[in-house]
């Protein structure tokens, strides 16, 4: 009997089993899966609700195993990728197609503050086991001068949807900026929301 790595979920076949058929094993169980998690990518429009990733068993392909993550639709609201709460890097693409953003999280059950991406905008996310919470290690809003420096930082002129600003942190937001009837930003104790 084969067991599977923890994380990804590639095959560890045991001495003496898969004879005449070790070659089906790896290619299926862990050379496609290892593809997977470096290049491969998973897609889908979150127009009609937030994106929890399928995490089939071990030697499975699933959503949660890709490198890539790409949200489509147009919900006019913002939406959540929820990922495993596990060590995985994450690149996500917000293709959507009216102004939402979208936010990777741990989830769905007891999600995380997680890392929110603007539209037509991508970044690439890591989970931080020392925060618990999804981290942004490069990317997200904003515009490239030549030669691939950013020197610009963008915002949207209102705000759409509930946000609490994660616990230890400073926010920025350049200004003017709207907040939406019914809508509130949360800043924690010791934290500062600065909208200059």
């Amino acid at each position: 009997m084969s067991a599977y790595t923890t994380l990804l979920g590639f095959i560890q076949p045991t001495t003496g089993t898969l004879i005449n058929t070790w070659g089906t094993a790896v290619n299926d169980q862990l050379t496609q899966l290892v593809e997977d998690a470096i290049a491969g990518y998973a897609s889908q429009s979150v127009a009609a609700g937030n994106w929890t990733l399928t995490t089939t068993g071990g030697g499975q392909a699933n959503q949660a195993r890709q490198a890539i993550l790409i949200a489509t639709g147009a919900p006019a609201t913002t939406r959540y990728i929820y990922a495993p709460k596990q060590s995985k890097a994450y690149i996500v693409v917000n293709n959507c197609s009216d102004q939402s953003s979208i936010i990777l999280s741990g989830g769905p059950t007891s999600p995380t503050t997680g890392v929110e991406i603007a539209a037509g905008n991508a970044a690439i996310c890591a989970w931080d086991a020392t925060v618990s919470d999804f981290v942004l290690v490069a990317g997200g809003s904003g515009a490239s001068g030549s030669g691939g420096n950013e020197v610009f930082f963008l915002n949207d002129l209102n705000i759409t949807a509930n946000y609490t600003i994660p616990t230890g942190k400073n926010a920025g937001t350049f200004g003017p900026i709207t907040i939406d009837s019914g809508v509130s930003v949360t800043v924690p104790t010791g934290s500062v929301w600065s909208v200059v």
